[in-house]
């Protein structure tokens, strides 16, 4: 591994935080499974592969009574992690430069062991190291959360990668390396004829793909040493040999999703078990990247989902209705808009109550029971018998597969209206500094205009909004920042704006996309 640790020295992985890896999401995924979650408060947090910090970092500081250890070969990495974290003040984080094989029994034992985007790009054996790791240090109750490219999704990816990895064979410098393989698909997918095959549109489709990409993504990707897929059920396999068993995915698809109506009903002729089952859907849907959970083996595992777990969970609303004010149950069909491009339309008066009082909680969140006493309500208030307990549950759980409503295991503390010294993470203002995506209260991270990502290094909680308007002036004055809602310099036609205007843009922006806590 010391030839990877050196070319992630010379360049860095700049990922930023990936909220799936998150102790919330994963005690959630696990008991959406029927397993009981570790302990948020207190958990021990192992990540391998930690690269920069950029994950681990805004981990460690929202969950502040929990331990986090980062593990990373790259030398250069692991004094960035040291950097962040004491930018951030997290003291509950320690990094370690070092092989991963090395991490021994002095480490003790974790209650979430992660390792995001490093399997599939290191050799096999250092990949049954890596299993073998995540075993010996999980604790008795703990989640294993590991992410890999998977078969048949990643066979066309390979073949690609082959061309590419051939031309820029005996080419050291990185940058030269990617100019070259950008440039050898755009000549391949524009020397194909005919231009009207399947293989003239891969080509084009994977030349614009290295086109878009960031250099080091490519790099530590497609043009890595090592990128190595492999199908679902080997996967499964090899970790059984390590002492693990597959629980689910971060977030499991259902069959539905992937699979036509018709074919769900012959699924059971191809698939004798679960295992065979995932398989098959991986097959029928090319999947190309799995976030799998793992726990012990000989932990007993129910044979599927059991909603009335959840009663441990908070809920939030992933839509806002097209129109708040309107009411629920008043027949007909209503329409939802996902904080996320996600769309809906139902006529489901118990569901539309739900998500009318969520958003009305938005951006807090809802203890599980209030929601079944909503949904309850609805229903009787509706003219239906009110259901069973088990039924309430189902519907909560119904709503959270659909991804209209999102579950958790922790309620931070994000502002739904400004404060009058609004204050940003510590994490947010270093990587505002830095000219970084910038991580959000729900953990995942937004790349920040200039003027939005200028506010955030204002919010440390001892600026009012007059203040905030007086720097933003100072700013424009200096020539830091041009009088656009973006900061950047105007579009066609586009009128200038005050500081005051700008100040109140950008702070409603930051408080909608959940960076100001109160």
């Amino acid at each position: 591994m010391a030839s990877a640790g050196s070319e992630y020295d010379d360049v860095p992985y700049l990922a930023p935080s990936f909220a799936n890896t998150y102790p919330d999401a994963l005690g959630v995924a696990a008991i959406l499974r029927g397993l009981d979650a570790p302990p948020l408060h207190g958990a021990r947090v192992l990540e391998l592969g930690c690269a920069r910090g950029a994950n681990l970092v805004p981990m460690a500081w929202s969950m502040p009574d929990s331990e986090f250890v980062g593990v990373d070969l790259s030398r250069r990495q692991i004094e960035a992690a040291r950097e962040r974290a004491a930018a951030a003040g997290t003291a509950n984080v320690t990094f370690h430069a070092m092989d991963l094989r090395d991490v021994d029994d002095s480490f003790g034992a974790f209650d979430f062991v992660v390792a995001h985007g490093l399997f599939s790009w290191v050799p096999r054996e250092v990949q049954e190291s890596l299993l073998e790791v995540c075993a010996r240090r999980l604790s008795p109750n703990g989640i294993v959360y590991l992410s890999y490219n998977t078969l048949p999704g990643w066979s066309a990816g390979v073949m690609f990668r082959e061309m590419v990895l051939y031309r820029v064979r005996g080419i050291a410098d990185p940058a030269e390396r990617l100019r070259e393989a950008r440039a050898f698909l755009r000549f391949l997918a524009g020397a194909t004829r005919p231009k009207e095959t399947i293989w003239a549109a891969q080509l084009d489709e994977h030349a614009s793909y290295f086109e878009q990409a960031h250099d080091w993504y490519l790099l530590h990707d497609d043009l890595e040493a090592e990128n190595n897929p492999v199908y679902f059920h080997e996967i499964v396999e090899r970790a059984g040999r390590h002492g693990l068993q597959y629980v689910t995915e971060e977030r499991s698809l259902t069959s539905g999703e992937v699979l036509a109506p018709e074919a769900l009903a012959q699924l059971d002729r191809f698939a004798a078990n679960r295992i065979e089952r995932e398989q098959v859907v991986d097959f029928a849907c090319s999947r190309r990247f799995r976030r799998s959970l793992f726990c012990r083996a000989g932990r007993p595992l129910p044979t599927g989902p059991e909603p009335g777990r959840l009663a441990a969970c908070r809920l939030r609303s992933r839509v806002k209705p097209v129109d708040p004010s309107a009411d629920p149950l008043t027949p007909g069909s209503e329409s939802f808009l996902g904080l996320d491009g996600l769309t809906l339309e139902t006529s489901d008066v118990r569901l539309r109550t739900l998500l009318h009082v969520l958003w009305g909680v938005w951006p807090g969140t809802l203890e599980h029971a209030a929601a079944t006493h909503v949904l309850a309500e609805a229903t009787r208030r509706s003219g239906g018998p009110t259901p069973e307990p088990p039924v309430l549950d189902r519907m909560v759980h119904q709503a959270i597969l659909g991804q209209v409503v999102s579950a958790h295991l922790l309620d931070p503390q994000i502002a739904a209206a400004l404060p009058e010294r609004p204050s940003a993470s510590p994490v947010a203002r270093y990587e505002a500094a830095a000219g970084e995506p910038v991580t959000h209260l729900l953990n995942g991270s937004g790349d920040l205009d200039p003027l939005d990502r200028f506010v955030v290094r204002l919010l440390d909680g001892t600026r009012t909004r007059d203040d905030v308007v007086a720097s933003i002036r100072e700013a424009l004055d200096a020539g830091q920042l041009e009088p656009t809602p973006s900061g950047r310099a105007a579009e066609p036609g586009e009128e200038p704006k005050s500081a005051a205007e700008l100040a109140d843009l950008s702070l409603s922006h930051l408080l909608a996309a959940c960076y100001i806590h109160r």
